[in-house]
């Protein structure tokens, strides 16, 4: 349950809490782009600390940064992402990249645990 808790929270913050200004300038102000990538954050963690997990800086910045650097190259585009349908495959990794961050965050949540 803890997986789809997570999910929810990021589809939230990376749907409707993103919303059209953010979506479009993203990938041309690094302000915009540090905003979503913050409000992603929080909102996960958010979710995460409910749950029971307990979070710290580290994991803030590990998951900003990524989120940041996936949109940064997907919104730009660079790299593969030039050769993609910003609405089909790319939006198909980008996404993959914020479930794998997800995953990879309870995997190393649960080895703080133990």
């Amino acid at each position: 349950m803890d997986f789809l808790i997570l999910v929810f929270a990021h589809l939230l913050a990376d749907y409707p809490l993103q919303g059209e200004f953010l979506a479009k300038m993203k990938g041309k102000n690094f302000i915009v782009l540090c905003s979503h990538a913050g409000i992603w954050t929080g909102t996960v963690l958010i979710a995460a600390h409910l749950i029971g997990y307990s979070v710290d800086l580290l994991d803030v910045l590990i998951l900003f940064t990524v989120h940041a650097l996936a949109d940064y190259l997907k919104a730009k585009p660079i790299g593969f992402y030039k050769k993609l349908d910003s609405l089909g495959m790319g939006l198909f990794i980008d996404q993959s990249i914020h479930i794998l961050q997800i995953i990879i965050f309870m995997l190393f949540m649960s080895e703080k645990i133990s």
